[in-house]
C-alpha cells in the first residue's frame, strides 16, 4: 500500500465494478474522470470478461495523455483474476502478487 500511496499520491484505491457482459469506452471514460487529485491516480475496473483491444488501447491512451506525474492508471480485473486471487489466499499465498503481475504487464506494454 505504501507504493500506491507514494507513487500515485493515493490515500484510496478506486474500484469501479461493472457487472456487464462487455466493458464499453464510456465505462473507462467514467473511471478516468473520477481519477485525479482527490481520489488519486490509480483505479481498477472489475468486469466479468477480458475487455476488447479497444478498451486496452483506451487505458493506454489515458495513461499516455495524462499531462501530470503520476499519470492516470486504470487496471482491469476480470472474474478470472478475482477467482485466482481468492484461490491464492486460500492456499496461504499473497493475492497481491497477481495484482502486481497485472500492473507490471500494464507498465511494460503501455510504453
Amino acid at each position: 500500500m505504501g507504493y500506491v500511496r507514494d507513487t500515485y499520491k493515493s490515500l484510496f484505491v478506486m474500484f469501479e465494478n461493472k457487472n456487464v457482459e462487455k466493458v464499453e469506452l464510456e465505462h473507462i471514460n467514467q473511471t478516468a474522470n473520477y481519477l485525479g487529485a482527490r481520489l488519486g491516480m490509480l483505479g481498477f475496473v472489475t468486469t466479468r470478461k477480458q475487455p476488447g483491444d479497444n478498451i486496452i488501447q483506451k487505458i493506454y491512451a489515458i495513461y499516455n495523455d495524462t499531462p501530470s506525474i503520476p499519470r492516470k492508471t486504470i487496471l482491469i480485473l476480470t472474474d478470472e483474476d478475482i477467482k485466482l486471487m481468492i484461490r491464492l489466499k486460500q492456499e496461504n499465498n499473497n493475492p497481491a502478487t497477481h495484482v502486481q503481475k497485472i500492473y507490471r504487464r500494464f507498465q511494460t506494454r503501455v510504453q
